[in-house]
């Protein structure tokens, strides 16, 4: 565009020279060297003493020929691209003094428009400018968060680990303490009372009741022990289950093929998580009085159907729902398919062994 306009000024010229019959070998060659500034300035070096040299340039070969006075329109566009507005004064100056006042309004208009034109390209650059460091800052905080949210992974993960093996030690040790102690004392009583039967009945008779009632002691303490370490809630098929028991907004058929006994602990949450989600949306925003939800796993993969028969609608809006059930199962290595045509409709397949990866397909069609 910058070389279509200034080309224009030139061709302006070139007819101005051609109608008046004064093409000369020397104007040619002045012509083709401010056509050189200009391509090496917008290709290379756009310099302001530049600009100034071809200003000189052309205010001395306006002395013999008027007519290249109207190049000034190119200084014009080259001082307002680079804001230099103080610039203007000396063109103005230079054309009311070459030029005869016929000439003087065509020259005002050129350079208005040439000045306008600079102007514009200035602001329009800028901008790009402005938009492509927003972008590479956009970007550059993307892959930071990208960084953050691997860190903050690797850190539940650990944490889960170190948590494992801090209860797994809690509860060697309180076994060790409290019953460990108390059996290894009950042993030696047994063997004092078999080595006691026959010559001393009564002594041994003694020593077997106080074993028993410290066995029963150890056993009533290794009950709670045990107790203690089951969590509150049941995580099979149960702590699915209560999830859509508890949704009252419509009708939920749930079916589910497979072992729930062997899902690790982390995947059914996951499940967890993401049922009630959609079933969160369905309430606020599907209108639907029946949800088919289906769970079948296999040796491999677990695969999560929820679909509705609501209104659907014709863009998908990911809100912090959507994006946080695509998050928890691509981070896992699953992938996800949603759908709005006909109801709400999405399809989770989660591999078992839960890892960090490329989903298995996803799709994703606009709500």
């Amino acid at each position: 565009m910058n070389y279509i306009f200034k080309s224009m000024f030139l061709i302006y010229i070139i007819g101005q020279l051609v109608i008046n019959n004064s093409v000369s070998f020397f104007e040619v060659s002045i012509i083709l060297i401010i056509t050189a500034a200009n391509i090496y300035k917008e290709k290379y070096y756009n310099s302001i003493l530049i600009t100034v040299i071809e200003f000189v340039l052309i205010t001395l070969i306006g002395k013999l020929s008027p007519s290249f006075i109207f190049l000034y329109g190119l200084v014009a566009y080259d001082i307002f691209y680079k804001k230099l507005y103080i610039g203007l004064i000396p063109l103005l100056i230079g054309g009311l003094y070459y030029l005869k006042l016929d000439y003087i309004p065509i020259f005002l208009l050129m350079v208005g428009i040439s000045s306008i034109f600079g102007y514009l390209r200035g602001v329009l650059e800028e901008r790009e400018r402005i938009f492509l460091e927003s972008y590479d800052k956009e970007r550059r905080y993307r892959y930071e968060l990208e960084e953050a949210k691997a860190k903050l992974m690797n850190s539940s993960l650990e944490v889960v680990h170190v948590a494992e093996i801090k209860e797994r030690n809690r509860i060697a040790r309180e076994i060790h303490d409290n019953v460990g102690h108390s059996v290894a004392g009950i042993l030696m009583q047994l063997q004092a009372s078999y080595k006691l039967s026959g010559k001393d009945d009564k002594k041994a008779n003694e020593l077997l009741k106080k074993s028993i009632d410290e066995l029963s002691n150890s056993l009533t303490i290794l009950r709670d022990t045990v107790h203690n370490i089951k969590p509150l809630e049941s995580m099979g098929i149960e702590y699915i289950k209560s999830v859509i028991n508890n949704f009252r907004y419509c009708t939920v058929d749930f079916k589910c093929s497979g072992d729930f006994n062997n899902l690790s602990a982390n995947l059914l949450q996951i499940i967890h998580t993401n049922i009630k989600e959609a079933l969160t949306n369905i309430s606020k925003h599907s209108k639907a009085t029946r949800v088919d939800i289906t769970i079948d796993i296999n040796e491999r993969f677990v695969r999560l159907f929820i679909k509705d028969n609501g209104v659907g609608c014709g863009k998908v809006m990911e809100g912090l729902g959507i994006s946080g059930m695509k998050e928890r199962v691509n981070n896992i290595g699953g992938s996800i398919s949603i759908s709005s045509e006909d109801g709400f409709l999405i399809v989770c397949v989660i591999p078992r062994e839960l890892k960090e990866g490329v989903g298995i397909f996803e799709d994703s069609n606009s709500r």
